[in-house]
């Protein structure tokens, strides 16, 4: 995946009802956090934080699913595809 560091939202002033202001917050300070991180330190992270989610009964699915919605305008196929198969192996194994 790129660096998050010099990502444009392209959707900041779209009125999409799934990137409203609260979701634009979470995104831009994740955006932040994450910037200087590689595609594996990304994935790696992504799983623990939802295998976390799912131990202690705040994993929500929907949320995950408006989070992707909203990244996948920004991915390109390559990236989509391997975002779709961490998807697969987080519903399958955690």
């Amino acid at each position: 995946m790129r660096q998050l560091r010099n990502f444009k939202c392209k959707n900041a002033g779209n009125k999409d009802p799934q990137f409203d202001s609260k979701n634009q917050e979470t995104f831009e300070h994740m955006k932040q956090k994450y910037a200087g991180y590689s595609e594996d330190a990304l994935l790696e992270q992504l799983i623990e934080k939802v295998k976390q989610s799912k131990q202690n009964g705040s994993y929500n699915k929907a949320q995950m699913d408006t989070y992707i919605k909203m990244l996948s305008g920004h991915l390109s196929s390559e990236q989509l595809q391997k975002l779709d198969n961490v998807l697969k192996i987080i519903d399958a194994e955690y």
